[in-house]
């Protein structure tokens, strides 16, 4: 039976994307195949779970929330046993589950489509990541992703190129321009990492261009100071 590395399970308010201040059940899951630049989430501990533990945790759970995040590091690393949580879940619950992805690993994802209900996707720029770039994985995965509600979101810092997000744009154009494009300002870790308010606006203005609905949106949960 598989086993998963769990970080912590908490509830808390959504600080991100499309569903800002939403309520939310949040299982961080350990781990990830991506080292972006601008990660915040690195060197935490872990525990080990069992679905049938995992469910026994969430059971414990009483106040109202809107959806279970599955976020992370990167919760398609454990896609088998998320997809055995999942089905263990959806006989205790009917709340949506929403699903917290870097965006890559397509047949990851195709292992538990059908039990998730909303993604919020990760593009990784390349100048904002200071790493590779990932077009024709991220390309892939929305195209599966699209046959669910699905947003976008990509970090901007102030060493991201507009040629990025010119790609970016493109890429949700061929696939479904009503697709949601968040633009996430960096929570900076200094004044050198900080996105000028004038990169944001052409940014902003790029996308509209393509794009039928972009938005600017910080990570609210850290500038409020919540989980």
């Amino acid at each position: 039976m598989p086993e998963a590395k769990i970080s912590e399970i908490f509830l808390s308010l959504q600080g991100e994307g499309m569903y800002l201040g939403v309520p939310q059940l949040f299982v961080r899951f350990y781990g990830c195949n991506l080292s972006c630049a601008f990660c915040d989430t690195r060197g935490e501990s872990f525990g080990t779970f069992t679905a049938e533990a995992l469910m026994s945790k969430i059971r414990e759970y009483r106040n109202p929330y809107h959806s279970l995040s599955l976020t992370g590091g990167e919760p398609l690393l454990q896609a088998d046993f998320i997809g055995i949580f999942l089905k263990e879940y959806k006989k205790f619950c009917k709340k949506p589950v929403y699903l917290e992805t870097n965006g890559v690993l397509r047949k990851e994802l195709s292992k538990i489509i059908n039990a998730v209900d909303i993604v919020a996707m990760d593009f990784k720029l390349p100048s904002s990541t200071k790493g590779p770039d990932f077009w024709r994985e991220h390309e892939e995965f929305l195209k599966l992703a699209s046959e669910k509600k699905v947003f976008v979101k990509a970090v901007i810092t102030g060493k991201t190129a507009s040629g990025d997000i010119l790609k970016m744009a493109e890429i949700v154009k061929k696939i479904n321009p009503d697709i949601p494009v968040i633009l996430q300002p960096v929570t900076a870790f200094s004044e050198s990492e900080r996105a000028a308010d004038t990169s944001l606006a052409r940014f902003g203005e790029i996308l509209r261009k393509i794009n039928s609905r972009a938005e600017i949106i910080p990570q609210m949960h850290k500038l409020m100071g919540i989980k």
